[in-house]
């Protein structure tokens, strides 16, 4: 099962990972972080379960 993990970077700042079953990372932040832990949950799940997916992708 996949998961989705939020971590605290050296930076400071938050940032969010989705792992695969097989423990491989297959997306990232792309490297933005965010400064606080609810913004970086409120997007990361966004983009996971597709609200931001451009329109006629199927």
């Amino acid at each position: 099962m996949n998961r989705i993990e939020f971590y605290k970077r050296t930076d400071g700042k938050w940032a969010w990972r989705l792992i695969a079953s097989n423990g491989q990372v297959i997306a990232t932040d792309g490297g933005q972080g965010y400064e606080n832990r609810a913004d970086c949950e409120r997007v990361g799940k966004a983009i996971v379960v597709g609200l931001y997916a451009p329109a006629g992708l199927e």
